[in-house]
């Protein structure tokens, strides 16, 4: 996938967590790039491999969508997400 064609840079999905949306059900997305540094990073991976990590966004939401019902939330992490320029407009498919 290029970073073109892409709604976000995704380098990671979790399908399912119980803890990082307290007392809900949720899907975690792992946005791909990050301006911070942070010694502590618990995804240096999704930060510094460039486009060998990308997962096509269409796909992301069509598993989405196939967990309607079943899921309480989507948490979208990174990375850094705030840097996707489409980040509103992906959030509004989702």
């Amino acid at each position: 996938m290029s970073k073109e064609n892409a709604d976000i840079l995704i380098g990671g999905v979790q399908k399912s967590s119980l803890i990082d949306y307290p007392g809900k059900i949720s899907a975690i997305i792992f946005t791909h790039g990050c301006n911070f540094r942070c010694p502590y990073c618990h995804n240096p991976e999704i930060i510094t491999k460039a486009d060998k990590s990308l997962i096509d966004d269409s796909f992301v939401l069509d598993f989405l969508s196939s967990r309607k019902g079943k899921l309480d939330g989507v948490v979208i992490t990174g990375g850094e997400p705030t840097l996707q320029k489409n980040l509103p407009e992906f959030i509004k498919k989702i």
